[in-house]
């Protein structure tokens, strides 16, 4: 009855799963599908998707990781990229492995660390490794960047504009990149009736959650994504990973405290951790996060807990 009242106001119904949506929605909330006028695939999204990807800053893990970046070998790319994550040395070398045999002279002048670092460069075949000539310092985000002038032997350049990944340093006081407050780029400390099972577990160690459905394209994507950052972090966050609309009830708790409005889209991700005063900071996100946007989420939520 509610399905064709709404269908008498204009809802169209979505072509995948038969459940009303807006006329102007881009995809079901239902089941995640993109459309277009409710039966076509919107192919001029698709087409935004991959010439964003193109342009992209990719944050890397080591090959052979599940989820890892496998570039092309017709033009240089980076395969391998550390140190990554919390808690590295300062004392560290930072070394980078290249699919392709590279001008060693360009790719030095595009390595760049933020802090700055002094040290030497040394390479063993395509891995350029750098060794700092002083310990770095305590408890610090440092971010390395490789420029789109590094070219390889026969003048080819990178893949894509840049490449950069972060790690933080061992020691010193602790450093968040996000504060505790109401913006779009904060740890929510708003009130919201939080799961029992996650006021539990949180009071352990940080959460994140993955709500999807099955079938759903950027679904798969997240779950890969979310996979991918739980097994590296797997001994300092909990991960659930939920199914919607199946028994698992703890999707309908994430919708019900961190996605209240319909209609409710997914994927939904979710992060808890702990706060000042033994409160729960969190934040919510529908669609897809980037790897490299909320790896350094996790290593703020580790940060708040230890605190």
């Amino acid at each position: 009855m509610e399905k064709k009242k709404l269908l008498e106001q204009g809802f169209r119904e979505c072509y995948y799963c038969n459940e009303p949506v807006k006329p102007k929605a881009l995809r079901c909330p239902h089941c995640g599908k993109w459309y277009s006028s409710g039966k076509q695939i919107l192919a001029f999204s698709l087409v935004i998707i991959i010439a964003l990807s193109l342009v992209s800053v990719y944050y890397l893990y080591p090959t052979g990781e599940q989820g890892a970046y496998v570039p092309s070998s017709e033009v240089p790319a980076v395969l391998s990229a550390s140190p990554i994550g919390m808690s590295v040395s300062t004392s560290s070398k930072i070394v980078v492995t290249f699919n392709r045999d590279m001008d060693r002279d360009s790719v030095q002048s595009a390595f760049i660390t933020s802090p700055n670092v002094p040290g030497v460069f040394s390479w063993n075949d395509r891995a350029l490794t750098f060794t700092p000539t002083s310990l770095m310092n305590e408890g610090t985000i440092y971010t390395v960047t490789v420029g789109s002038t590094a070219i390889d032997t026969t003048g080819l350049h990178l893949d894509c504009d840049m490449y950069s990944w972060q790690f933080t340093t061992a020691g010193g006081s602790a450093i968040t990149l996000r504060s505790i407050g109401t913006g779009e780029n904060d740890f929510w400390s708003a009130a919201v009736t939080h799961p029992s099972w996650a006021i539990n577990d949180v009071q352990t160690k940080p959460i994140l959650i993955l709500t999807h459905t099955q079938g759903c394209a950027p679904c798969e994507t997240m779950m890969g994504i979310c996979g991918e950052v739980s097994s590296v972090y797997s001994a300092s966050i909990t991960y659930y990973d939920l199914t919607s609309g199946t028994d698992e009830p703890q999707a309908t708790d994430c919708f019900a405290a961190y996605d209240p409005v319909p209609p409710n889209y997914v994927p939904l991700t979710t992060i808890l951790t702990k706060g000042p005063n033994n409160s729960i900071i969190w934040h919510s996100w529908e669609g897809v996060v980037d790897e490299a946007t909320l790896t350094s989420w996790v290593d703020d939520a580790i940060t708040y807990h230890e605190q």
